[in-house]
């Protein structure tokens, strides 16, 4: 289905081009483009740039992830957190992490570190949230069992609450995910670090839109890949929790 959607998109694209719907200095046409994703496969700066987003894209969901799991399951396991937590929670996420570059800019100079920590940033609060909601979402039964045999609080973490959170974590990460390559992308692309959302404007500068375009194409195809990898260790890690779902 994915694949009908995809060249119904194309065939619209082709379609706009033959009767010049789209000014072509805007939107090139499809052949240009088809021909820049190829062409910038010669040229040794796509690849440095493929790999600085990519990386510095994981190292942020994964410091984010070290941060906001811990943190998610505490806050979700004492209402009394929760509650005093929640003003800066609503802040936190809808808060707009770009106009914090300016400040880490000054701070940290603008390099591979900071937008790595505007990345984490922007990450932090999708995993946290889905973090506490599956926290809180533990059976009565579970939590008066667990309480009864009075487990300790290092068991009841990694044996309980963990497992039970895990499917809206690992939502969380996928969100994240998404969200680390936009972030990336963008900060390259205000800034001018490595990466391809640096190339995008360079190539804009000179007057390469086919090539910008096909930047921006291999940025998306770089979200694809990480969120279907992510897909593949999630069925893997969380196979229990599909199995226990179908018994339900």
């Amino acid at each position: 289905m994915r694949i009908f959607v995809i060249i119904f998109l194309l065939g619209l694209w082709a379609l706009a081009d033959l009767i010049e719907l789209f000014n072509p200095a805007v939107i090139p046409p499809i052949k240009e483009v088809a021909a820049a994703l190829i062409t910038i496969l010669y040229r040794p700066e796509f690849y440095s740039a493929f790999m600085a987003t990519l990386l510095d894209s994981i190292k942020g969901v994964i410091y984010a992830a070290v941060i906001a799991i811990p943190t998610g399951i505490l806050i979700g396991m004492f209402p009394a957190i929760e509650r005093a937590t929640r003003v800066t929670l609503d802040f936190g996420r809808s808060f707009p992490v770009v106009a914090l570059m300016p400040i880490f800019v000054l701070i940290l100079g603008a390099n591979s570190q900071m937008k790595v920590v505007i990345i984490t940033i922007a990450c932090f609060f999708p995993i946290l949230l889905q973090t506490i909601y599956g926290a809180r979402r533990l059976e009565p039964t579970i939590v008066d069992t667990v309480l009864s045999y009075r487990i300790p609080f290092h068991l009841r973490f990694f044996k309980v609450i963990l497992p039970a959170a895990s499917p809206f974590i690992s939502t969380g990460i996928k969100i994240a995910i998404s969200i680390s390559i936009l972030v990336a992308v963008g900060t390259e692309l205000i800034i001018q670090i490595t990466g391809l959302g640096a190339q995008i404007n360079l190539s804009r500068t000179f007057n390469e839109v086919a090539i910008a375009f096909a930047y921006v194409i291999y940025a998306g195809l770089l979200g694809v890949f990480l969120t279907t990898i992510w897909d593949q260790f999630e069925s893997r890690l969380l196979s229990w929790y599909r199995l226990a779902s179908k018994v339900e």
